[in-house]
């Protein structure tokens, strides 16, 4: 009997903490529903805007032979990473349209039996970036008040992508480029590549909302004291525990970390490290848009260690950059975060338009 309880313990175990979350949220309900809706207004007014036109012109770019195209049009650079020329073509496309877009373009690489499965999983730690808009628009212009910080940024991550991909590239090396072939934009990539980026939006913003709960436990427990305790002991505030935290759990909550009163030679290495490591949100996105084949530890390591490297580049760069504004944050980025507009319309019309390309089945 007791042999049998302790096999039926670790099974219930689960459940038991699912259904306890179930009320801790029920109990705070108020509390859930302010994070939700802010967690809303981020999808509609500044993600979906912002990556919808990126995914659907990468998707494109990749079904009709334009990214494989470009790739063997730089086959040697291809050649110091690696990478086939079609996968290059990937690799750049990922670091300017947006975290999970990478790991989106090499499953279905793979579907196409472009690349092995394996090696889709592999390069999807490396085929990660932000984009510019992300980079050097808000982390760069309005939250350090420097376009040049966000370049500097921007231009660490890619170069610890690019570090990452030789770290981890097979021994043999790439074939010469393959004769080249014609570029077809048809009406069946076109549409194809519209329900990709409709249902890749739909997980990124599903991801958005998880996280936002995962980030407000912590209140909700009211573990504020024990986390006080911890910060008297490692002589760093709360506050920046607490900004850091938030971006490590999603990138995308950021401001935090600039605001929180620490020197730009200090923060903008944090910074790019941050954005390098894309959060575990981020994460999340490229397991659920990559292959089957993608490990989870595996992913969080590389990204780790992407992070160091970014944080260290940007650390040689800052005597290179132009002096940088006293507060760490400009005025602009203590409102949150919206569309240029400031209205919903543009990101309800885009979720009209994409709606009858995730009703189409696969």
């Amino acid at each position: 009997m007791t042999h049998t309880g302790s096999r039926r313990h670790p099974a219930a175990l689960p459940a038991m903490l699912l259904i306890a979350a179930m009320l801790l949220l029920s109990v705070h309900a108020d509390a859930v529903s302010a994070v939700l809706r802010s967690r809303i207004a981020l999808c509609l007014t500044t993600l979906i805007p912002s990556l919808y036109g990126c995914m659907v012109l990468g998707n494109l770019l990749c079904m009709s032979g334009a990214g494989a195209a470009l790739g063997r049009r730089l086959h040697r650079t291809a050649a110091l990473l690696r990478m086939q020329p079609n996968v290059f073509g990937i690799f750049l496309v990922s670091q300017f349209a947006g975290y999970p877009v990478g790991a989106s373009l090499l499953r279905q690489a793979a579907a196409r039996h472009e690349i092995a499965e394996a090696d889709a999983a592999r390069l999807t730690l490396c085929c990660f970036g932000g984009g510019p808009a992300f980079l050097i628009g808000f982390a760069g212009k309005q939250l350090s008040g420097s376009a040049a910080a966000g370049v500097c940024m921007m231009l660490a991550c890619i170069l610890a992508n690019c570090i990452l991909a030789i770290l981890i590239a097979p021994r043999q090396i790439p074939a010469p480029p393959a004769p080249a072939c014609s570029i077809r934009i048809s009406a069946q990539a076109l549409t194809d590549s519209a329900s990709q980026a409709m249902k890749g939006l739909g997980q990124i913003c599903a991801a958005v909302l998880l996280f936002g709960l995962i980030g407000q436990l912590p209140s909700l427990l009211h573990l504020s004291a024990a986390a006080g305790a911890l910060c008297i002991r490692a002589g760093l505030p709360l506050h920046v525990l607490r900004a850091v935290y938030g971006a490590v759990l999603d990138v995308t909550q950021l401001t935090p970390v600039f605001r929180c009163g620490l020197p730009a030679r200090a923060v903008l290495p944090l910074g790019a490290a941050l954005l390098s490591f894309g959060g575990f949100c981020v994460q999340l996105q490229c397991m659920a848009l990559g292959v089957r084949a993608l490990r989870p530890m595996r992913l969080l390591a590389a990204r780790i260690l992407a992070a160091l490297l970014a944080a260290l580049l940007t650390a040689a760069a800052l005597p290179l950059l132009p002096e940088l504004p006293q507060t760490a944050v400009s005025a602009f980025a203590g409102r949150a975060a919206a569309s240029e507009s400031g209205s919903f319309l543009p990101a309800i019309l885009i979720f009209l338009t994409g709606f009858p390309f995730l009703l189409k089945k696969d």
